[in-house]
């Protein structure tokens, strides 16, 4: 049986919506979040862009973004 931690870490989650609805959802480090939100910002100026940090499973292994 293996326990599964959550910890903080250095991800963020960055959302664009229309409405109460996601049109794209992107996780990544924090600078490289950082980046996503500024172009998307850029790219959809009218909506709504959200940027969060996000819990990251001690045991999940790291995913290529």
């Amino acid at each position: 049986m293996t326990e599964s931690f959550e910890t903080s870490a250095p991800h963020r989650r960055v959302r664009v919506w229309f409405g109460a609805h996601p049109i794209a959802d992107h996780t990544a480090i924090a600078d490289q979040a950082a980046q996503y939100e500024e172009a998307m910002r850029r790219r959809f100026a009218s909506l709504r862009v959200t940027s969060e940090p996000v819990l990251v499973s001690a045991t999940a292994p790291e995913r290529s973004r």
